[in-house]
């Protein structure tokens, strides 16, 4: 079967001869008009089985007869004709497709998408998803900048940097409205309070963003720069930890915590958010800010998707999680499902990012520590007017 993509989207034409003189032209333009038709293509094939259809029936010139020979071969003909062209119209997608992709590897921070689409909510709002896994952790926002994926999962931080960078993005839901980072050591090192890395070396995989992070967090119990060591460990922090390179490490609350648990250490987490950094959205939506409008059939469709497969994980998580391991059996381990279990408390109500408060204080301590240039009004950076309504 040649695929539709391949004709380039011009004009589905069908010739059907008959005796000479006539000419019976089939044409549906443009190519998509194919997909309303659908239906009666099939409904058509049926009466031609049923023998209700004939070439007959099909107006011609005045005064043309068509034998009966005539009309079982022109039959033959139609019949041959319809199911090419139900042939090419299965071939491709009904409904408009979106790529989403995901701001890492799969993970449990992701259940409710993979119930989205699991469990049939983006079908249902009359669109197809198809998931994305990024080569790097750098790639989601860039690639919806350029238009090359639909929306992008990425940490709103990340989103006004890049906005920060003129890159057109906006935010325009969120999955995961919580920091989950933090820093995270051993309490068999020694380490009980943040203070207690005062003299310490501490690893980090993300420059300049992590370092800033981690000054703002010690300096908030007052240990300066110059009383610890921040090394690029890459991303094999947990490993660095637990080998003894570093003696604490920027981590996931529901991701290196649990972790280090399996491994048999007891670990001691300090969440960002209770020193000194503003509160943040782990994961928000972003979408490409010149072409959001002109796509937003397709956000709201999948925004709407999306809330119903946050709700549906919150009120039925043993299910949502079921549906996660049969998309991503490798996944099904004990510590995917403590992180899950950490995570669940977290996602998104329907999908709605932060309060603009938040968004204010975020660009703020970004400015002040450098990451960014100056603040953007909000309605640059997000808008809500694609998130279903309440």
């Amino acid at each position: 079967m040649i695929p539709l993509s391949s004709l380039g989207g011009v004009v589905a034409v069908v010739l059907f001869t008959t005796p000479p003189k006539a000419t019976l032209k089939f044409i549906w333009t443009p190519v998509f008009s194919l997909f309303t038709r659908f239906n009666s293509f099939l409904n058509s094939i049926l009466r031609v089985l049923r023998g209700e259809f004939f070439l007959s029936s099909v107006p011609c010139e005045p005064g043309l007869e068509v034998s009966t020979r005539s009309k079982r071969q022109g039959t033959k003909k139609l019949i041959v004709a319809l199911l090419l062209l139900v042939g090419v119209c299965v071939s491709v997608t009904a409904q408009p497709r979106l790529q989403v992709m995901l701001d890492f590897f799969p993970n449990p921070n992701h259940v409710p998408l993979i119930v989205a689409v699991e469990q049939g909510f983006f079908a249902d709002e009359g669109i197809e998803v198809e998931i994305v896994v990024p080569g790097s952790p750098s790639d989601p926002i860039k690639l919806v900048a350029a238009g090359a994926v639909d929306v992008a999962l990425t940490p709103q931080i990340n989103l006004i940097i890049a906005r920060d960078a003129e890159l057109p993005v906006i935010a325009i839901g969120s999955l995961i409205g919580s920091p989950l980072g933090g820093l995270l050591g051993l309490k068999e090192s020694g380490i009980a309070s943040l203070s207690d890395l005062r003299g310490r070396r501490i690893g980090y995989s993300l420059a300049p963003l992590e370092p800033i992070l981690w000054r703002t967090m010690l300096a908030s119990v007052g240990v300066e720069p110059s009383e610890y060591e921040l090394i690029n460990v890459g991303f094999n922090t947990a490993l660095s930890l637990l080998s003894g390179q570093v003696d604490a490490i920027g981590a996931f609350r529901n991701f290196e915590v649990p972790q280090v648990t399996n491994e048999g250490h007891e670990p001691a987490f300090f969440p960002e958010e209770e020193y000194g950094v503003p509160q943040t959205e782990e994961i928000v939506i972003a979408a490409n800010a010149e072409r959001v409008s002109k796509d937003a059939p397709r956000m709201r469709a999948f925004l709407a998707g999306l809330a119903r497969g946050i709700a549906f994980t919150v009120e039925h998580p043993r299910e949502a999680f079921q549906s996660f391991i049969d998309a991503y059996p490798d996944l099904d381990d004990n510590l995917n499902r403590r992180a899950y279990e950490i995570t669940l408390p977290l996602y998104s109500d329907g999908a709605r990012i932060g309060p603009q408060a938040e968004w204010e204080d975020l660009q703020d301590y970004l400015c002040e520590n450098g990451l960014i240039e100056s603040k953007f009004p909000l309605a640059e950076v997000c808008t809500e007017e694609y998130l279903p309504k309440k």
